[in-house]
């Protein structure tokens, strides 16, 4: 019953795709290709601000705050998102590109799954 009402507020679509290694017949060498793990799925990415307190360099009193955004994604708990992977969501008409950080935190009705912008695979 949870996880039917969870999905209620799940209005955005996503991707996931991982990075495999194959060997290339003809050169031997190690190349890498993209594959889509999972499509389509339903999912809701919470955006939030995060701040965080730098020390300064020469003065151990000086302190910066510096804000940064902490992205979430919500979906399913029986989604399996490999570390690294990167995860391609459809948000109101727009394609926004996330890579999958840290541990999904995986409950009985949902899981978060913490993210910040792709640059470049790893």
């Amino acid at each position: 019953m949870v996880r039917s009402l969870l999905a209620r507020l799940w209005r955005d679509r996503c991707d996931i795709w991982v990075q495999d290694s194959i060997v290339c017949p003809v050169t031997g060498r190690t190349v890498f290709e993209e594959r889509k793990l999972h499509a389509d799925l339903p999912c809701r990415v919470s955006f939030r601000l995060s701040f965080e307190t730098v020390s300064g360099v020469r003065d151990v009193g000086d302190a910066a705050a510096s804000a940064g955004q902490a992205v979430k994604l919500f979906l399913q708990p029986d989604i399996v998102v490999p570390a690294g992977s990167k995860i391609v969501v459809q948000r109101q008409g727009h394609e926004l590109v996330f890579a999958r950080t840290g541990m999904p935190a995986i409950f009985d009705g949902h899981q978060e799954v913490r993210m910040e912008r792709f640059e470049r695979w790893i």
